[in-house]
């Protein structure tokens, strides 16, 4: 009886029976992990959420100064404003406020610093050459921003935007203004109450933590300081990600923030999407993960249950008819075999392996007598392909430099007989006459199993000087070493090649004047559209405006209506065009804010989540580098919009190493790199090709790294050439 037990306890099918149970132990874990990875993932979730949010901010914020950007350069247009009539300027700033009533304040500011209008009555001091958007607008002669301050309007915390008017020769004489209060989220429609959570708010603070904008009870908060300092201390020292505090009520909540890039402030805002409770937060996962254990501890039972019944059917009977073949063959007969069908499984491999054991030890001797004679043919072949190769071949003693053989092609091109050469060393023959550059040569060939010389010049035995490609390997023969030393004439494929490094520098040059050329071209061409046909498309719309806001214009008023629809149509479609030939943000902002803001524009086409990231530079980079640096990423994310199918694209500027690196990724589709690039050689697609030669023109180079299903990363990098400041002659 004991030994019944003893067998049943220690047997095989016990320990199946035990690695049946041990295998619902890793389903337990998975599946608490599981629960673990879906609360991870829930927090990740409102993470996203505050990210999107974000990202959704960061665009408005875009619009906001764009809008404004186009009403400050029509009103500096304007005849009211360039006539320089302080009344004039007084009714056209109040008739705008009327339109425009999102701004805190319009104005007209004289190039002392005085202010010429104001739609909203300004406390003294009057002057304004101390305000920096100001001074910026002065500096740059271009759209400037200025710096959060105490607005003048009804005492709220506001921003200005400048934008100079010039003369008729050239020179700033005014510079106009627009003051927009901080709380522009309700002013411009924004999108962000509707997609803020309900009981939660959405708060931009900046680094000093004051408030720049609060959802909802703006006009209570903004100005103030965030009141939680230590939940400041954590969202400041990294770019995102969401921490739990307690209430005031001893309720568990997360918080989501994230660093946001804002033209508003010199540094970046951290933006805070709070809260949600704890358990509402994870609920659902709790439930879920009951079910499952409970689950999990019926499966187990069932499976023990078939484990007992299965394990003697399919394991241990096998088996033991295994060890019995196998006594059989340790008695010395070869001729034992399983009887066991081959099945595909573990056990069917064994007996299919234990059957061909015998097997294979009947042929062991006749495999041995079919080496050798493939051995000898091998050394046949080896000799007719030595005699007939097409290039010279050298055989050296490794010990000694003796040359032992050579080939005939050899002897040809360097015009020695066979008897000339063998037996000599290598130092010892004409061609290497310079005996001690030959024995320096020799030692390296001893100790590299491996050398190449991809031009050697040598001399034939008449005096004539060829270049040749010289390849040695060492081989083990006949238990010593040779040097097998190939030798090839490239004297005609080095002068081909002189020549064609001659035409491609050429062409290099070329190219870049071309390009060069179509830059120029593509930037007079959107100025003339940007500068001249919309300014004037916005006079239009702002004199239609005017019109239909006149007394006396009621039987005209559809066809103003229609003919404003039309002009604010064709506005459009010319800044589009604008944009597209030469962003103007390029030249006035500098590279970081134009692939900023084109990345974001790309993305918006096909709702594509967008990643920037973007190191500070030093200064602005010459033109040259700013533009192909651009043009690559211009190429790169019109490819993911237009083949990718992408969901996200990551755009990185990147200083590293003394370079500027731009790469662009996406999790699209991907391609196959070299059958794309075969397709460009052969005229099929130029883009990618394009790419590679603007980059190669700023003196970088570009890379790009695709598979099937596994994405793009476009990687391009550029030399760090700062632009150089204009001289005093220059400058205006």
């Amino acid at each position: 009886m004991l030994k019944i037990i003893h067998q049943l306890f220690s047997g095989l099918r016990l320990r199946l029976l035990l690695l049946v149970l041990l295998a619902c132990a890793p389903l337990v874990g998975v599946t608490l992990y599981t629960a673990s990875e879906e609360r991870q993932r829930l927090v990740q979730d409102w993470n996203q959420r505050s990210q999107d949010m974000m990202e959704l901010a960061t665009r408005e914020e875009g619009r906001v100064i764009g809008q404004t950007r186009q009403l400050l350069l029509a009103l500096a247009e304007s005849s009211q404003v360039r006539s320089g009539n302080r009344r004039d300027c007084q009714k056209l700033l109040d008739e705008l406020l009327g339109s425009y009533p999102r701004y805190a304040n319009l104005g007209v500011v004289r190039a002392d610093g005085m202010v010429l209008a104001s739609a909203y009555p300004m406390g003294e001091p009057a002057n304004h050459m101390n305000r920096p958007f100001f001074r910026r607008a002065l500096a740059t002669r271009a759209f400037a921003i200025g710096d959060f301050a105490d607005g003048e309007a009804a005492n709220k915390l506001a921003i200005d935007f400048g934008y100079p008017v010039f003369d008729s020769t050239g020179q700033v004489q005014a510079v106009v203004f627009a003051t927009l209060d901080l709380d522009w989220v309700s002013h411009f429609e924004s999108a962000l109450p509707e997609q803020l959570p309900k009981d939660a708010t959405w708060t931009e603070v900046d680094r000093n933590g004051k408030i720049l904008v609060r959802h909802p009870s703006p006009e209570k908060w903004i100005g103030q300081y965030f009141p939680e300092t230590s939940l400041l201390k954590i969202v400041f020292s990294k770019d995102h990600g969401v921490v739990e505090t307690t209430s005031s009520n001893g309720i568990p909540d997360y918080h989501a923030f994230a660093a946001m890039h804002s033209q508003f402030v010199p540094d970046e805002v951290v933006t805070i999407l709070s809260s949600i409770p704890r358990r509402v937060l994870f609920a659902e996962a709790d439930r879920r993960l009951t079910e499952n254990l409970a689950g999990l501890g019926i499966a187990a039972c069932f499976a023990f249950m078939l484990g007992w019944i299965g394990s003697y059917l399919l394991v241990l009977r096998p088996v033991l008819t295994l060890v019995k073949s196998s006594a059989q063959l340790a008695t010395g007969d070869l001729s034992a075999r399983t009887g066991l069908a081959h099945r595909g499984d573990e056990l069917g491999q064994l007996t299919r392996t234990f059957d061909q054991m015998a097997q294979a030890l009947e042929h062991r001797e006749a495999e041995r007598q079919s080496a050798d004679y493939a051995l000898k043919a091998s050394e046949n072949r080896y000799r007719r392909l030595f005699e007939t190769a097409q290039d010279g071949i050298l055989i050296l003693n490794a010990d000694t430099g003796q040359i032992d053989d050579v080939n005939p092609f050899l002897t040809d091109m360097l015009g020695y007989t066979r008897q000339q050469l063998l037996g000599n060393k290598l130092w010892e023959i004409g061609l290497f006459k310079d005996t001690k550059a030959s024995k320096a040569s020799f030692r390296e060939l001893q100790r590299e199993a491996y050398v190449r010389y991809e031009d050697l010049p040598l001399e034939t035995s008449a005096g004539k000087s060829i270049n040749v490609e010289f390849v040695s390997n060492v081989y083990q023969v006949n238990g010593g070493k040779v040097i097998q030393c190939n030798i090839r004439d490239i004297t005609k494929r080095k002068h081909a090649e002189e020549k064609r490094n001659e035409y491609s520098l050429k062409l290099q040059v070329l190219s870049r004047r071309l390009v060069e050329a179509q830059e120029t071209e593509r930037r007079n061409l959107a100025r003339e559209l940007h500068d001249e046909i919309g300014q004037a498309l916005t006079v239009i719309q702002l004199n239609l405006q005017a019109m239909l806001q006149s007394p006396g214009t009621g039987a005209l008023t559809p066809r103003l209506n229609e003919s404003l629809q039309v002009v604010e149509r064709v506005l459009e479609q010319v800044q589009d065009i604008s944009l597209d030939l030469r962003p103007s943000i390029l030249d006035d902002l500098g590279l970081e804010p134009a692939l900023r803001w084109y990345t974001d524009r790309q993305a918006a086409l096909v709702e594509l989540k967008v990643e920037f990231h973007a190191d500070r530079l030093e200064q602005r980079l010459d033109p040259v580098i700013e533009t192909e640096c651009f043009r690559v990423a211009q190429g790169a994310l019109t490819n993911v919009v237009r083949h990718a199918h992408a969901k996200v694209v990551t755009v990185e500027l990147r200083q590293e190493a003394g370079q500027l690196h731009l790469r662009v990724r996406d999790d699209g589709i991907g391609f196959e790199v070299a059958a794309v690039r075969e397709k460009a050689l052969r005229g099929a697609s130029l883009g990618l090709l394009s790419m590679e030669e603007r980059a190669a023109l700023a003196d970088g180079g570009l890379e790009f790294k695709s598979a099937p299903g596994r994405g793009t990363e476009v990687h391009a990098w550029f030399p760090l050439k700062w632009q150089t400041p204009p001289s005093e002659s220059e400058t205006p």
